[in-house]
């Protein structure tokens, strides 16, 4: 049975959870909790090794001494894990006072989208750390990658090769294991068509129903050769020749495998392998309503790292790139920052105006817009950053 400590974590503490992982600032210091069968992880971004490794190794006394497990370096981050489930919240609040009294080791400053400071907001950054970065660096992140889905950008050729490895990668392992360990994992054949499918995405394959097409034609033409490797291998056995001489064998190899007895032995793999396809068609990696709900997944992250309001809501960040009435595609469900065009859309005086004179952060106003970066987050073109928004 799952452990219920994660999801005590996150209610006693207000967290915003996505199920699989929450997020908490923590004296302006992103945190990420993952969620392993209950269980919480904490993870806090350190730039980069070394210094997760220094700042782990500050803290080791006073973990001990506070009586919670000691922090460890994991890559670029400090990781805090929980001895015992039933003391997870408690040891979490000494976890938080640990972080804040070393806050200044880890509030690296830098948004991962455009390199620059001044963060105004924590969010999750390729959902696998918890970063500082600008809200409007993470919105035309965002609203580039659902431009990609729902215009099917993607590359056909490099998504179709990465299904094939991933295809072959299967054949060898399910091979490797029928006819040298004379075992069979049933499993594999279920999951085979979502494992193609993945490799399709990992290639950059399109999203779209000839996405779909592509890689569920080559997990079939993958099962072919399973089998035509099975027939070869009866082959063998049946002409005293090895495996390799049987290939060219076509006629010969596909009567046995279309033997009704060779069949019969196949049959639950078959099985497994339409139901696998099912399953793909349905939890498909390359639907573009997949690919929404997988971009959408970190708008629910996205903290604020003053007590200012972002004014973010994770539906209504969305309208497609170079339409000028966002409105009125995609549904109301995807109005952006009501309806305001953060892809440069020219007013009737020729000024651009990219954030339709809102002001942003608190501190711009519509007068004092003069298409610098600094005025986007709220600096003066004096370079004081004076953000007194926050």
């Amino acid at each position: 049975m799952a452990s219920p400590a994660f999801g005590n974590l996150v209610s006693s503490y207000g967290l915003k959870s996505n199920g699989m992982c929450a997020m908490d600032v923590v004296a302006g210091v992103p945190v990420r909790i993952t969620n392993y069968q209950g269980n919480p992880s904490v993870y806090i971004y350190a730039k980069d090794k070394a210094t997760a490794s220094l700042i782990a190794s500050n803290m080791k006394d006073a973990a001990k001494n506070a009586g919670i497990a000691v922090p460890k370096a994991s890559g670029d981050s400090v990781t805090f894990g929980f001895k015992k489930p039933r003391l997870v919240v408690d040891h979490y609040q000494k976890i938080r006072d640990l972080i804040t009294a070393n806050a200044g080791s880890f509030n690296f400053d830098q948004c991962p989208y455009c390199f620059m400071g001044n963060c105004d907001v924590a969010g999750m950054y390729k959902g696998t750390a918890a970063r500082r970065m600008h809200r409007q660096c993470f919105l035309n992140q965002r609203n580039t990658e659902m431009d990609k889905i729902n215009f099917s950008d993607g590359n056909y050729i490099t998504g179709i090769i990465g299904a094939i490895l991933a295809a072959i990668i299967m054949v060898a392992i399910s091979e490797a294991l029928v006819i040298g360990a004379q075992r069979i994992f049933y499993i594999l054949y279920l999951g085979f068509p979502l494992f193609v499918a993945g490799g399709f995405r990992l290639g950059k394959g399109p999203y779209g129903p000839m996405g779909s097409f592509c890689h569920i034609t080559v997990s079939v033409l993958a099962m072919y050769v399973y089998f035509y490797i099975q027939g070869c291998w009866y082959a063998s056995y049946i002409y005293g020749i090895s495996m390799t001489e049987a290939v060219p064998y076509f006629g010969d190899v596909m009567k046995i495998v279309l033997d009704p007895e060779f069949l019969k032995d196949g049959a639950l793999e078959i099985v497994l392998f339409i139901v696998g396809i099912v399953i793909a068609l349905f939890a498909n990696p390359t639907s573009k309503s997949q690919g929404r709900k997988t971009v959408q997944q970190n708008d629910v992250f996205i903290t604020p790292l003053s007590t200012v309001s972002t004014g973010f809501s994770g539906a209504d960040t969305y309208h497609p790139e170079y339409t000028q009435n966002p409105s009125a595609e995609y549904g109301t469900g995807y109005n952006t920052y009501n309806a305001q065009d953060p892809f440069g859309s020219q007013n009737n005086s020729n000024a651009q105006d990219p954030y339709a004179s809102q002001n942003a952060y608190g501190d711009q106003t519509s007068q004092t817009v003069n298409n610098d970066w600094r005025d986007v987050y709220g600096q003066h073109s004096d370079n004081n950053n004076n953000n007194s928004g926050y």
